[in-house]
């Protein structure tokens, strides 16, 4: 027997189902999202606070030497800034309870990093800030690891909901890469750093190879960004650029070593190789899957 349906009865089926696939989709939409973030934007400033760490640390160490810089002061007070509300914005957005357990750790170890940096510039406090913003950095980049595997799962739960193929691989491969741009930000800074705790008054006996350590992992990334499958034309042309400023380091290395290099051409240099991987990540950020 042939099921019919009167008019009335039939819009009002055809609403339900309309509603029921809305809601659905809604629903899709919300789970793939880092509260009021995508979640390549969530990884992206996440990963800003690792650089902000090293940001900070390098300023400090900077200003031991050249205690009028106005540039290091902007920066030393600006990362501050952006550092805590960044973290804020983060937990507030924040889904899981592993992800909002690790932005508090950070908060944490915020707390007496800031009395660290906030003090005038002297050489015990340099000391502690060299022994305890590796701490920092790494608790800052627990919170990206695990903004990561939300997204996976979540990626992973909406493409069962939907039951249709979702490419999670590829989500999680874009994720990826821009973690490791967002990487080379920090460790643009993070070279500047040891280089300045490289000098004699500071100098200890892991200096010299967290120095060559952050040499080696940065030269190492750019290769890993310059063959990714992402890359857009725009981004390419970024990466070329990121690579003449860093072969400028790179062609140096004993220099850098030797501490050769002026401090001021080392300040310009990590900012300037800051702001461009920072722009490539921004790039990676809005590519279209």
């Amino acid at each position: 027997m042939k099921l019919t349906l009167a008019p009335n009865k039939k819009i009002q089926y055809l609403l339900i189902i309309s509603l029921v696939f809305l809601g659905t989709s809604i629903s899709a939409q919300l789970n793939t999202k880092y509260g009021s973030l995508t979640y390549n934007n969530a990884v992206n400033v996440a990963g800003k606070q690792r650089m902000l760490s090293q940001k900070m640390s390098k300023a400090y160490l900077f200003l031991l030497s050249k205690p009028n810089a106005q540039q290091a002061k902007k920066d030393l007070l600006s990362s501050q800034i952006i550092f805590e509300e960044q973290n804020r914005v983060l937990l507030q957005n924040a889904r899981s309870k592993r992800t909002k357990d690790r932005i508090e750790v950070v908060n944490q170890m915020w707390t007496d990093f800031k009395k660290l940096i906030e003090s005038t510039p002297n050489y015990e406090n340099a000391k502690k800030i060299i022994d305890t913003n590796t701490d920092l950095l790494q608790a800052s980049n627990a919170v990206v690891l695990s903004i990561i595997s939300d997204a996976k799962e979540s990626h992973k739960n909406i493409s069962n909901e939907l039951e249709k193929t979702y490419s999670v691989e590829d989500e999680l491969e874009l994720n990826m890469i821009i973690d490791i741009s967002g990487r080379q930000r920090m460790l643009s800074q993070r070279l500047a750093f040891y280089y300045y705790a490289n000098q004699i008054a500071l100098k200890d006996k892991n200096s010299n190879q967290m120095l060559t350590n952050v040499f080696h992992e940065l030269d190492g990334s750019i290769n890993k960004l310059l063959i990714s499958k992402f890359n857009t034309p725009q981004i390419d042309e970024k990466i070329g650029l990121a690579f003449s400023k860093w072969n400028s380091i790179k062609k140096n290395r004993l220099k850098l070593m030797d501490h050769g290099f002026d401090v001021n051409d080392i300040y310009k240099i990590s900012n300037e190789l800051t702001s461009v991987f920072n722009e490539i990540t921004v790039l990676y950020e809005k590519v279209k899957l």
